[in-house]
């Protein structure tokens, strides 16, 4: 923590300009306006920690000075999620925030749990130099956050309408709206309103979730969905001595144990729809709900990845309430840390998503995850279908993941981001046709069958590709076999004529092509895919990477490798194995 806070020592906190926020409208970017923001925020988070451990004059200074420049900003909120709830927009669209109109979307939410725990933390000392900067403090996060969230019910994500996809905006809004009353308000009545109308928008939003716990956000949006939901329920836990408790409602123990599903070793985890493929899970959150639900796994899993963390630096600085959580922790998660144990194979039946392993700890053997489900999710990438593999914990094929966001992310340009397209998943494309993007695009006769030996999901997919040839019929099956130490994929194609098929595989790994085999060159040793390469004309390309967030996942560079034939009624099988 202390070394958190050294780059921030002499810091002169960034400008916020006018025109960097106006920039997402003129060019879509994001990071003008919010690169700016974030270090403001990620100082102060830093400097309070930092000087919770060593008090010093200097430190408090520049606290202060992070204090006061955040409370002098126009808005919280970033120019992506500027929405007016009043019809006063500017030829259809408002370019710059109004003072006069809060926004609470998610990062007000952030900064208001930032300010109100800085208040809790360190108001006694910032009333010994100035007593109007915690004053000051206080009123802001009173009228950008707590009185919006008692007085407002026309905030999409508080579930007032009838509107159904909150994702993870519900908890993640709601559950720091009430961190900031709970350390910032005095009134208790005000503070016990809050706990109230959290509590009823947080069943709102359980209604929404799939009694098996599904994520249709994925692994890494979880740690803001499901993770700000063990948040708030332990806060709540804690602020009425244990009275108010949901830790015993399966829906949100399944929920909760829905990232250690998905959790593949390392740094990684698996990401379908927007999730990068490195993340660190929320230790703390995931300890403390596996303690309260008597989960003795998901308990583990939390200590387990607290010391994998530890052991490469990593502490949840950026959040100061994830911070204080893992202090207090600490000595236990520690004391219990030890290796995590997985079961085999999980299926997730409301996404049909099967996670299957060789063995049942982590980073040895094969690993497999695929999913049937549709191009309807919150975050979708067009990927009915898709699958990921790794080796020994090392990735071979793989879901790219998302860029860093623009305008377009979210906008009516999104399907022509090429990391949503299916041709740029482990996907074919058939007759030349991609899938497409909507909730009616699915996979249908979803097959899952497994026994200790084999772990298999099987899939039409045909109903995801728009304007295939009418009677075009094809069949996935993606298979695990632990004995043999094999995933076996089968891909079935019936059509009425013949057709063009380009099978394509996505990789971090530098590849070779061989007799009857592909190499994929890997940091725990090579794998092999072997199939009848006489059948193909088999294209390798390279891909350059320049986005930031697929740079710390991948490097700076991944590989696409595309089959193609010209087939009418065949099956393929493609043999993946270690060499």
């Amino acid at each position: 923590m202390l070394d958190a806070a050294k780059p921030y020592a002499d810091i002169e906190y960034p400008v916020l300009k006018a025109t960097d926020f106006m920039e997402y409208y003129r060019s879509g970017s994001r990071t003008a306006y919010e690169t700016p923001y974030f270090t403001r925020r990620n100082a102060l988070s830093a400097l309070v920690l930092a000087y919770c451990l060593e008090p010093g004059a200097d430190r408090l200074d520049q606290i202060i000075n992070g204090i006061w420049c955040i409370c002098e900003e126009s808005t919280w909120a970033v120019p992506a999620h500027n929405f007016i709830y009043e019809p006063e927009a500017i030829n259809g669209e408002r370019t710059l925030p109004d003072a006069e109109l809060p926004v609470v979307d998610i990062f007000t939410g952030e900064t208001g749990m930032l300010l109100s725990m800085t208040y809790y933390l360190l108001k006694r000392e910032l009333d010994r130099i100035e007593p109007l900067v915690a004053r000051r403090l206080q009123r802001e996060v009173r009228r950008r956050v707590i009185e919006p969230f008692l007085t407002r019910y026309d905030y999409w994500w508080m579930g007032c309408s009838d509107r159904r996809d909150i994702n993870n905006w519900g908890p993640w809004c709601v559950m720091n709206c009430v961190i900031s009353t709970l350390f910032c308000e005095t009134e208790d009545d005000r503070r016990k309103r809050a706990v109230v109308r959290a509590m009823d928008m947080m069943d709102y939003y359980l209604k929404g979730i799939s009694q098996d716990g599904g994520c249709d956000e994925g692994a890494t949006y979880w740690g803001r969905a499901c993770g700000m939901l063990l948040e708030g329920v332990n806060l709540i836990y804690e602020a009425t001595g244990g009275a108010v408790t949901a830790y015993g409602e399966k829906k949100l123990v399944n929920f909760a144990d829905y990232i250690r599903k998905m959790y593949i070793g390392g740094d990684y985890v698996v990401n379908f729809a927007d999730g990068s493929a490195k993340c660190n899970p929320a230790a703390e959150i995931i300890y403390t709900a596996g303690c309260r639900m008597k989960n003795p796994r998901l308990r583990d899993f939390g200590a387990y990845c607290y010391e994998e963390q530890l052991k490469k630096g990593i502490f949840p600085t950026l959040s100061l309430s994830r911070a204080m959580a893992s202090i207090q922790k600490h000595k236990e998660m520690r004391h219990m840390a030890g290796e995590a144990i997985f079961e085999l194979e999980d299926y997730i039946d409301s996404l049909e998503i099967m996670a299957a392993r060789q063995y049942g700890d982590v980073g040895r053997g094969l690993f497999l995850c695929a999913k049937g489900g549709s191009n309807g999710d919150s975050h979708n990438h067009n990927d009915v279908g898709n699958f990921v593999c790794y080796g020994d914990g090392s990735p071979i094929l793989i879901d790219v993941g998302v860029e860093t966001y623009n305008k377009e992310s979210f906008g009516p340009g999104r399907y022509q981001i090429w990391t949503m397209q299916s041709q740029f998943h482990n996907l074919p494309t058939i007759g030349g046709v991609m899938q497409r993007e909507g909730a009616e695009y699915r996979a249908k006769n979803v097959e899952h069958v497994s026994d200790a030996a084999h772990s298999a999901l099987s899939c039409d997919i045909q109903g995801a590709y728009p304007g295939l040839e009418e009677g075009v019929y094809y069949r996935r099956c993606v298979e695990l076999n632990r004995e043999e130490g094999l995933v076996v994929l089968t891909e079935k194609l019936d059509a009425p004529e013949m057709t063009d098929i380009e099978f394509h595989y996505m990789t971090p790994c530098r590849m070779t092509v061989e007799c009857d085999r592909i190499r994929f060159l890997s940091n725990t040793g090579d794998v092999i895919m072997k199939f009848n390469t006489n059948r193909f004309d088999i294209q390798t390309e390279s891909i350059t990477l320049t986005d930031k967030k697929l740079i710390d996942s991948w490097g700076s560079c991944i590989y696409r490798l595309t089959l193609k034939c010209t087939a009418e009624k065949e099956e393929f099988v493609f043999r993946i194995s270690k060499a």
